[in-house]
C-alpha cells in the first residue's frame, strides 16, 4: 500500500506541470539558435581552395571565371561592372577562394559580396556602393497578420527589388510573432513599409 501525504502530491503536480514548461523553453531556445544561425553573415566555404592558377594577359571574367570553377562557387555581377574584359594576371597557389577573389578584383576597383556558402556578387567598390551593401539584422514584431501569410508576401515581394540588390533573409517565429530580416539599408527601408501597410 503506498501513502502519500499533502507534500509529496504537491511535489508530483509541480514536476507535472513543469516538465512541459521546460521542454517547450528547450524548444524555442532551439528554434532561436536555428533562426540567429539563418540571419548570420554568410561566409564562403573555407574548405573550397584554389590550388594552382597561373594566367597572364587573360581578361578579368575569364581569371574570374578560373577562380569560380575552381572554388566551385557561382558568380553574379553588377550591372555597373563594365570593366570585365581588362587585362589581367594571376598567379596563384592553395589559396582560399575569397583571397583569390580580393587578388583578381582589388587592383581593378571590384570588391564583393558573400551571398552563400558557394556564392558571391561582384560590384565596384565605390563609397555609394559601400554603403549600399553592407546588410544589417532587424526583428520586426507583427501585431495581427497571420506571420506566414506575411512572410510568403514578402519573399514574392522580394523578387523584383532590382537586379543590382542582393536579396533579403527572412526568419519567422510564431511563438514570438516576430520576423526577423536580414537585408541591406534600402531593401530594409522597403521591407519595414510592406510590414507596416500589411499589419493591420
Amino acid at each position: 500500500m503506498i501513502y502519500m501525504t499533502a507534500r509529496s502530491s504537491i511535489l508530483i503536480l509541480a514536476l507535472v506541470v513543469c516538465v512541459p514548461v521546460v521542454a517547450g523553453a528547450q524548444a524555442q531556445s532551439r528554434q532561436q539558435r536555428q533562426a540567429a544561425a539563418q540571419l548570420a553573415e554568410p561566409k564562403l566555404d573555407s574548405n573550397a581552395i584554389v590550388a594552382a592558377l597561373d594566367l597572364t594577359a587573360t581578361p578579368l571574367k575569364d581569371v574570374v571565371a578560373a577562380i569560380a570553377k575552381a572554388g566551385g562557387i557561382t558568380v553574379r555581377y553588377h550591372s555597373g561592372v563594365t570593366n570585365l574584359d581588362a587585362v589581367s594576371a594571376v598567379k596563384l597557389s592553395n589559396a582560399k577562394v575569397e583571397d583569390a577573389l580580393h587578388t583578381a578584383l582589388d587592383p581593378k576597383g571590384l570588391a564583393f559580396k558573400v551571398t552563400g556558402a558557394k556564392s558571391v556578387f561582384i560590384y565596384p567598390d565605390t563609397p555609394a556602393n559601400r554603403e549600399k551593401y553592407p546588410e544589417s539584422v532587424r526583428t520586426f514584431p507583427i501585431a495581427k497578420a497571420d506571420v506566414d501569410i506575411l512572410v510568403q508576401m514578402l519573399n514574392q515581394a522580394a523578387g523584383p527589388f532590382g537586379a543590382d540588390d542582393l536579396r533579403p533573409t527572412f526568419v519567422s517565429l510564431n511563438e514570438s510573432r516576430t520576423i526577423s530580416v536580414r537585408a541591406t539599408p534600402d531593401i530594409m527601408a522597403r521591407i519595414a513599409k510592406l510590414i507596416a501597410d500589411n499589419d493591420k
